[in-house]
């Protein structure tokens, strides 16, 4: 049991840094184009922005559901559901500094599902280590 646990919390800080590098990422673009224009085709490409959302995503739904099924506290995956809806409409829909508004907070929404699940399910496992 205790691995598994190990293996969640783990989980949960790839997630919420995944969503915090997202956010650092899309608050840095535009001073990194200005500054640093040779840097504009890796650092801050379409790509990579979808893989940072894609993976923190698919970790995100992963441990918020599997979280869920302990704590049953809907928030996390409330804000799990606009934080896709912002990172979709700033990858797809937006432009200029509407994509970039939309994608942070986006990727700070989905930091703060990570956050409260997390404070959730460390709740729920301590009330589980010291009942009597």
């Amino acid at each position: 049991m205790r691995k598994i646990i190990t293996h969640y919390h783990t989980l949960n800080k790839v997630g919420l840094w995944l969503s915090i590098l997202c956010t650092i990422h899309c608050i840095a673009m535009p001073f990194l184009i200005t500054a640093i224009p040779f840097l504009s085709g890796s650092f801050i490409s379409e790509r990579s922005e979808i893989y940072l959302i894609g993976v923190s995503a698919i970790i995100a739904v992963f441990l918020l559901v599997k979280d869920y099924r302990n704590h049953q506290n809907a928030l996390p995956l409330i804000l799990l559901a606009f934080a896709f809806s912002f990172n979709l409409i700033g990858l797809f829909l937006a432009k200029g500094i509407y994509e970039i508004t939309f994608n942070v907070i986006g990727a700070l929404t989905m930091a703060t599902a990570y956050w409260i699940n997390w404070k959730e399910h460390r709740r729920v496992f301590h009330s589980h280590d010291h009942a009597h």
